[in-house]
């Protein structure tokens, strides 16, 4: 596959789930080069995720792929290489879970109109816009700014929050649109019964009043 990189990686969705595509020109060293830094940028967001691994008709020696595996599992993350079975970087995991867990794509901006319920976790590449509702049994995962009505399990991890309504479990919170302070990386989840934001990369927990 023919594709114009200027990257040493990258991050798609698919009907497979998180797709990582490698630059195929580039050497060993620049890919986990890149890969280190992105994944400690991003390490919450990607915290237990399962990728596809598109070489991109790169050859990798299996020194580099037990290189990648301990990478990865260094970011509790696993993956799988594109039509293969073996699963790289679960050492850390019960494996049969990770095979069963069920995560659902959607791969553009969300908006008004547009809803998704899914039995297991949700990954939106985009936005979710105001009028957007996402509902997942597990964790919603947002590479944007959630800006609609968004219900989670477990956790969300959104690169800004300013959403219309929010609930994890059986919390619910409710949080102003023009709150600009919330425009950034923030991972969502329960502490005490309570909904905390926590801002990616550091370790203090910010609590909203209803």
């Amino acid at each position: 596959m023919e594709v114009n990189m200027d990257k040493a990686a990258v991050f798609k969705g698919s009907k497979e789930g998180i797709v990582l595509l490698v630059n195929p020109d580039l050497d060993f060293t620049s890919i986990v080069n890149f890969l280190s830094k992105t994944l400690e940028e991003r390490k919450l967001f990607f915290s237990g995720a399962s990728l596809l691994l598109d070489t991109n008709d790169r050859i990798f020696s299996e020194e580099e792929l037990k290189n990648l595996g301990s990478l990865f599992q260094k970011y509790g993350v696993s993956f799988r290489i594109k039509g293969e079975e073996k699963i790289y970087g679960t050492e850390f995991l019960n494996l049969s879970n990770l095979q069963e867990e069920k995560m659902a794509v959607v791969t553009h901006t969300m908006r008004s109109g547009q809803s998704i319920k899914f039995d297991g976790s949700v990954v939106v590449l985009g936005d979710i816009n105001e009028g957007a509702e996402v509902n997942a049994s597990k964790n919603v995962y947002i590479f944007g700014i959630v800006r609609g009505i968004i219900n989670a399990g477990e956790k969300i991890i959104s690169l800004g929050f300013q959403p219309i309504r929010m609930s994890i479990g059986r919390k619910m919170l409710e949080v102003a649109p023009s709150d600009k302070s919330y425009r950034k990386p923030r991972v969502a989840e329960l502490e005490n019964g309570e909904i905390v934001f926590k801002v990616i990369g550091e370790k203090k927990s910010l609590r909203r009043k209803e």
